[in-house]
């Protein structure tokens, strides 16, 4: 059997009603965006057209989907209320957190194939010490197939405030989930780790490459550290976004080292190719862009009638 996984930052997804605990609402009728219904279905219809295209290209709904910049668990619940998801069995994961805009990260799951065994927010943890205010990691982890899967959905901090100065938020990130998966191995030592986001960081980058230990050769990754297969498409010059012109890629999906088949000692879950080149797909169709470049939702506040400022991305495990 063979299964897809996918993560999706898909821009901006809030309902229209006004949040009395945040400052920030400008998605309601009378804020910035001017947020009405029509408009939010429309985005709803829109997400759910990728979703409908990936069931489509790979014969079933994703049977884990990380999304970010989502406002809360009702729109979670919205989207898998849409025609086009109905028989994709999906429940989902939300936990508030301590972000400027509302927005957070979600896991929808096939309750069908995934059976949920726990989950919470993971709070990141700076070298000093401090808890990081603002979002979290989200970890939920369950049986496939009946393997121990343990998820992690993040969305580190974002470049805006210049590389340097941001640098080490993301670094942290990629500390705390590593360090946060070891305590979970502790308890379910066989457990298959797969994270996932919008690192706001390439594979190539410090956080990935050498403090998760998240390396891009399937056949030399040592059993303790992670395969990340989207360094390939990396080096062909592929992006799921794109800033100052230039794509970028900073959503990935990585992998344990027991989910390789080569170094396993008895048959498993374990990733494929997503095609007979890679094992990481950035999925794309014309219908989602717009002279090549991701057909975004939001230009600043205005509604563009589009689907993400991001590309979603894919892996494929099998048993």
């Amino acid at each position: 059997m063979a299964y897809t996984i996918m993560f999706w930052n898909v821009e901006n997804l809030y309902d229209t009603l006004d949040d009395p605990t945040r400052s920030y609402n400008a998605f309601t009728p009378t804020g910035e965006a001017r947020w009405t219904i029509d408009k939010y279905n429309r985005r709803l219809d829109n997400l759910s057209q990728v979703f409908s295209a990936i069931s489509d290209a790979h014969g079933g709904f994703p049977v884990l989907a990380g999304l970010s910049e989502v406002e809360n668990g009702s729109v979670l619940k919205a989207l898998t209320g849409r025609k086009r998801f109905s028989g994709s069995h999906y429940k989902y994961v939300h936990y508030e957190s301590n972000d400027a805009r509302g927005v957070d990260c979600g896991l929808l799951y096939r309750s069908d194939k995934f059976k949920l065994l726990g989950s919470e927010p993971v709070k990141l943890v700076l070298r000093s010490g401090r808890p990081y205010i603002g979002r979290d990691i989200l970890a939920a982890w369950g049986t496939l197939d009946g393997e121990t899967v343990i998820v992690y959905v993040c969305h580190f901090l974002s470049r805006r405030g210049g590389v340097n100065a941001s640098a080490g938020f993301r670094r942290a990130g990629a500390e705390t989930v590593r360090d946060h998966a070891l305590e979970m191995r502790k308890t379910y030592p066989d457990a298959k780790i797969i994270i996932m986001g919008d690192m706001n960081d390439s594979p190539r980058d410090e956080s990935l490459a050498e403090l998760l230990r998240a390396g891009r050769n399937i056949h030399s990754i040592p059993p303790d550290e992670y395969f990340n297969p989207f360094w390939q498409l990396l080096d062909e010059g592929k992006g799921t976004s794109v800033y100052g012109n230039r794509w970028v890629l900073y959503d990935n999906i990585i992998v344990s080292a027991n989910m390789i088949d080569s170094l396993q000692e008895k048959h498993g879950l374990h990733i494929v190719k997503c095609d007979k080149d890679h094992y990481g797909e950035i999925f794309r169709r014309p219908f989602m862009l717009h002279k090549g470049h991701p057909r975004r939702a939001f230009n600043g506040h205005s509604f563009q009638d589009g689907f993400s400022d991001h590309l979603p991305v894919l892996i494929r495990i099998s048993r």
